[in-house]
């Protein structure tokens, strides 16, 4: 059986379809709301809903609640 190309089926398929980012920025975009799960110790996401949520999050009109998010200091 085939598995679908729309479903990434750990940490770093999803790293890899958004266009790489760091651990730090993958925990930021969860804590924002993308839309991945992690179940039986792995993340689980469908790539047409990690689509929709960057829809939003690129939207210019969101850019002054995601200035307020502080910067990570270490």
């Amino acid at each position: 059986m085939k598995k679908s190309d729309k479903i990434l089926s750990c940490k770093n398929e999803i790293k890899d379809y958004i266009g790489g980012c760091s651990d730090y920025m993958f925990k930021k975009y969860i804590v924002l709301g993308m839309p991945a799960r992690y179940e039986d110790g792995r993340w689980l996401a469908f790539a047409d809903n990690i689509d929709k949520f960057f829809m939003v999050y690129t939207n210019v009109s969101m850019k002054k609640t995601l200035d307020q998010i502080p910067e990570e200091t270490s």
